[in-house]
């Protein structure tokens, strides 16, 4: 019994040489790992399988109460059997693949066993697909129990359960009985125990791996952790010097041969070398809104370094958290300075003094008017306050401001201002952000109309309509036009005559660039002496 002993030890050792190979390979990892990646499903079955049969072939031979070594067997007489380490493979792909996996890989190794005859032929047909069902029960119940199957004390108990499995089979199924009954004496304990110590080794050999995945993915974790460290001031800087001093960060922290930065496909910041090898680190807002991308060049593919893809993946995450904490505080910045201009522009203590005198001259000879006034003021002020804690209204909120706004100056201007409205009702309940619609209306009112000779009615046209995109998609197309004395247009809207009108524009401009991801938020029209037209799209 030693003899035949150290002879399956030296066949378990050999697959578990062959595992140690495979196991190398990204999808044997993955497997390893229980992420059951469905893509290498088949290689899984199908090395596993291999690997049963292997563990047949490589068997040793027993026939007439004694057993004969031999490299290879090709076929059993009627009255011998095989002690061989084919459990292994089938409890194994069992425990990492489930029970399917167990089933798959146990019938195709029962079924090669049985093409080989013998008299425990069918016994050794049923076992392995018997015992890949109990290695696929017990990966279910153990990962509900234990944090991961790593355990090899709990590996080398289910490869000792599925082995007597196989042993009772034999004696339950194979004729005659006398000889099911020597065999089962000559090979229980060698294969039991060689085969149970083979699952224990494959798990010593996944802690290993385990090990040094975790110890390689605690250094990748805090390069990335250092990168973002680096990165975050970068951040506050204008966009276009963000991105390429991030870049440079990451050429040179990372062990990329090339960063460089796209958006919209294009090409924005170069730097290092272009290879045919490349990693993408999206950024993206709050809203999962794309506003481009880093991609990092390498000699060779990363596909074969797993824990390097999870850093760089991670890392990606963190440089858009890190972009939208920033942008979140520029928002909030810019919201709290919209809110202040709007308060500094509309409720200064001229505005005020001219509401007021036209209410005080409306009050004896036009009291309802007079009242409309002071209920247009109040409803302003109220939406006023409520919308500066807000980063998205309804367009209809923005809108019922900016009637108040329009009814309060014209009831001031008379006919010198005439106000025309195309909204489409369906489309009110879009959100937009605050304090976009009104500054516009107050820029023509303010800056627009200023100047314009006394025989010329000043118009304010404002339309919300609906439309599709280029691309087909619905959205809603949100405009302002004068008739005034016009403005300078230029590539970037803070280039101003006023600078009023400038930080007006550039502030909203920034905000709907922000939540649509858009380059060019405001689309503007002017000639001189003949208006200004201003547009803006929202989905």
């Amino acid at each position: 019994m030693l003899p035949l002993m150290v002879d399956m030890l030296e066949r378990v050792g050999f697959l578990i040489a062959t595992a140690f190979v495979f196991s190398r390979s990204k999808w044997m990892r993955s497997y390893m790992s229980y992420q059951g990646d469905q893509s290498n499903h088949w290689r899984f079955l199908v090395f596993f399988s291999f690997y049963s049969i292997l563990g047949t072939y490589s068997g040793v031979a027993v026939s007439n109460f004694d057993y004969k070594p031999a490299p290879w067997i090709g076929e059993v007489s009627p009255t011998a059997a095989i002690a061989n380490s084919r459990t292994v493979g089938v409890v194994i792909a069992g425990l990492l693949g489930g029970v399917k996996s167990g089933l798959i890989v146990g019938l195709v190794a029962g079924i090669h066993r049985y093409s080989l005859g013998g008299f425990v032929a069918v016994a050794c047909m049923v076992a392995p697909i018997l015992q890949g069902l109990l290695a696929g029960l017990c990966r279910n119940a153990l990962k509900k129990r234990f944090r991961n199957m790593s355990s090899v004390k709990l590996a080398f108990l289910v490869g000792f359960a599925a082995e007597s499995l196989q042993m009772a089979l034999i004696l339950l199924l194979a004729r005659p009985w006398e000889e099911a009954i020597s065999l089962v004496s000559l090979i229980s304990v060698p294969q039991v125990l060689s085969n149970s110590i083979g699952v224990a080794l494959f798990f010593v050999l996944y802690n290993t791996i385990e090990t040094e995945e975790d110890r390689i993915g605690n250094e990748h974790a805090n390069r990335a952790l250092h990168i973002v460290d680096l990165t975050l001031p970068l951040w506050k800087l204008e966009f276009d010097k963000a991105v390429h001093a991030i870049a440079e960060t990451l050429l040179a922290e990372t062990k990329a041969v090339g960063a460089f930065f796209y958006r919209n496909g294009k090409e924005e910041v170069r730097e290092g070398l272009k290879t045919n090898y490349y990693f993408d680190l999206p950024i993206e807002t709050q809203n999962k809104k794309q506003i481009g991308q880093f991609r990092l060049f390498y000699e060779r593919a990363q596909d074969d370094i797993p824990s390097r893809r999870r850093m760089l993946t991670s890392l990606a995450q963190l440089l858009s958290q890190q972009y939208a904490f920033v942008e979140a505080e520029k928002q909030a910045q810019l919201l709290a300075d919209a809110e202040i201009r709007s308060l500094q522009a509309q409720m200064s203590p001229h505005f005020l003094f001219n509401v007021l005198n036209t209410v005080k001259s409306f009050i004896r000879t036009k009291p309802e008017d007079a009242r409309q006034l002071v209920t247009h003021l109040s409803k302003w002020m109220r939406n006023n306050m409520n919308n500066s804690s807000k980063t998205l209204i309804p367009i209809r909120d923005e809108l019922d401001m900016v009637t108040a706004y329009l009814s309060l100056s014209q009831a001031r201007l008379g006919e010198r201002l005439k106000v025309v409205a195309d909204i489409d009702e369906s489309v009110l309940d879009r959100l937009i952000p605050p304090f976009t619609i009104q500054p516009l209306v107050e820029n023509a009112l303010v800056h627009g109309l200023k100047g314009m000779g006394p025989d010329r009615t000043g118009t304010i046209r404002v339309e919300v309509q609906r439309e599709r995109s280029p691309g087909g998609q619905s959205r809603v197309r949100i405009t302002v036009e004068d008739n005034g004395i016009g403005m300078e247009t230029s590539a970037h809207v803070s280039r101003d005559q006023d600078e009023h009108a400038g930080l007006a524009l550039s502030n909203i401009e920034q905000r709907l660039r922000y939540h649509y991801g858009m380059d060019k938020a405001l689309v503007i029209e002017s000639q001189p002496n003949q208006g200004t037209k201003i547009s803006f799209w929202v989905r």
